[in-house]
């Protein structure tokens, strides 16, 4: 019976002693199974977020995306190596995958810094190129009438500038080009369609300067007044004997490039031509005027050419063309008359009669004279 008890006892001790070994040795094992690299998958993961940070997913697209999936196979590693026993794991995948995201996500914000320097800088320049493009429109062709496209364009041209200008300064360079691309075709077409439209129109200057010296020899052997209107140049010019006497400001028909051709055209007339009354009073609503004798026999027989042959309507030529006050106004805005302050028509009005020569060109200076070059 002792010895039974003996036996029990050792049996007893044995199996807690075994447990104990047991249960050590597998808290050791816990103790000593690998952790999973979560710091490295944190650094992942805010290197990814600095990449975004620097618009990666535009300018470096495949590469960010190729840290974001790297980063989804570490996590799916972790899942799987967390449903075997602890000291089974093996998160080495795991390490490798997201050693692999950082250097992925610091790639893609090396590329997209380089990428947005570049295209800052050519793109400020095509900004500047088209700007430049702009303001020359600005300054030589957006005073004068032009055709509806081509104004248009022009106006279109400028929208797309703004639209990119700001896009440039938000840093959003991916929405420049496009829109800049547009500007620039559009200014482009804008300045050759009114460059050609001026060259055309100024293809007349031979004849335009022989009205003028024809005018001016005219004022010098009759030492008499007489009138040149340069409408490019918005100017009346006065002579006498020969001699340039006044100067006066002009404004014209709203129209006023290419000369009358219709009735309620607003275009002022190109020709020569002469005063034939002086209105005061009742007789004008615009203060005081200088009546003219349009049309001329040429202007007549360009209206009857052009209605013939369909490229102006029948509407009748017009008349009751003058030169009058109420001008001032700083615009082109009569009907096809020549305005002046009334300071100015009260000086004209005092040194010209009836029968005075009014010589109405486009311009007494060529195309290239007036843009300098």
């Amino acid at each position: 019976m002792r010895k039974a008890i003996k036996i029990i006892k050792r049996t007893f001790i044995t199996i807690i002693i075994i447990g104990l070994l047991t249960v050590t040795i597998i808290g050791l094992l816990i103790l000593l199974s690998p952790n999973p690299p979560i710091e490295s998958l944190t650094q992942a993961q805010a290197e990814i977020g600095r990449a975004k940070d620097v618009e990666a997913q535009k300018y470096a697209k495949p590469t960010i995306e190729a840290a974001e999936d790297l980063v989804t196979q570490a996590q799916f590693e972790w899942k799987v190596q967390n449903q075997n026993y602890a000291f089974l794991r093996d998160y080495g995948k795991m390490l490798q995958l997201t050693k692999a995201a950082i250097e992925k996500a610091k790639q893609a914000t090396e590329t997209s810094m380089q990428l947005k320097t570049t295209m800052h800088a050519e793109l400020g320049a095509k900004l500047k190129t088209v700007e430049e493009k702009l303001n020359d429109f600005d300054e030589n062709y957006a005073h004068l009438p032009l055709k509806g496209t081509t104004r248009q364009n022009f106006t279109t041209a400028r929208l797309r500038y703004v639209e990119s200008k700001e896009a440039f300064e938000r840093g959003a360079y991916k929405d420049v080009g496009f829109n800049l691309d547009v500007a620039s075709q559009l200014i482009s077409k804008s300045v050759k369609d009114a460059h050609n439209y001026l060259s055309d129109y100024f293809s007349n200057l031979g004849k335009w300067r022989r009205w003028a010296d024809e005018t001016v020899s005219w004022s010098s052997r009759s030492n008499a007044p007489a009138i040149i209107v340069d409408k490019f140049a918005h100017k009346i010019y006065v002579y006498h004997g020969g001699k340039l006497k006044k100067e006066f400001i002009a404004e014209l028909g709203t129209n006023w490039i290419g000369t009358k051709q219709y009735r309620g055209d607003k275009a002022t007339p190109e020709g020569k031509y002469h005063i034939t009354k002086k209105k005061t009073n009742r007789l004008t609503k615009y203060y005081k005027a200088l009546l003219i004798d349009y049309p001329n026999d040429e202007d007549k027989q360009r209206y009857s050419m052009g209605v013939k042959s369909g490229l102006i309507p029948r509407r009748g030529i017009g008349n009751l063309i003058e030169i009058h006050g109420d001008g001032g106004r700083g615009i082109n805005w009569t009907d096809g008359c020549v305005a002046l302050t009334n300071k100015d028509i009260d000086k004209l009005f005092d040194y010209v009669g009836v029968g005075t020569p009014v010589t109405i060109v486009g311009s007494l200076r060529s195309l290239q004279e007036i843009k300098g070059h």
